[in-house]
């Protein structure tokens, strides 16, 4: 499904828009989806470098001791000796 958005910009911004999607041939609209869907995928790589920056900084920790880990023995007996709540 698709969705209507109305922005505001300047007169300048809007004569480019316009041209260069005249010099391809094609809508405003599609010349500004394209560029909304080219953002919208940077944010992903964005978001992927953090959970990666993130996950080397708990290697790192574990590295250096500062951080445990569990084996699933040990969650598992944790888990089981949690009182029944049902």
């Amino acid at each position: 499904m698709a969705t209507k958005l109305t922005i505001t910009i300047s007169e300048d911004l809007s004569r480019r828009a316009k041209a260069r999607a005249a010099l391809e041939g094609t809508s405003l609209s599609a010349v500004v989806r394209r560029q909304l869907e080219e953002f919208a995928a940077g944010l992903d790589l964005m978001e992927e470098a953090e959970d990666i920056r993130a996950v080397l900084e708990i290697e790192a920790r574990i590295a250096r001791g500062e951080e445990r880990v569990y084996d699933w023995e040990e969650v598992d007996a944790e888990l089981d000796a949690l009182p029944d709540k049902n």
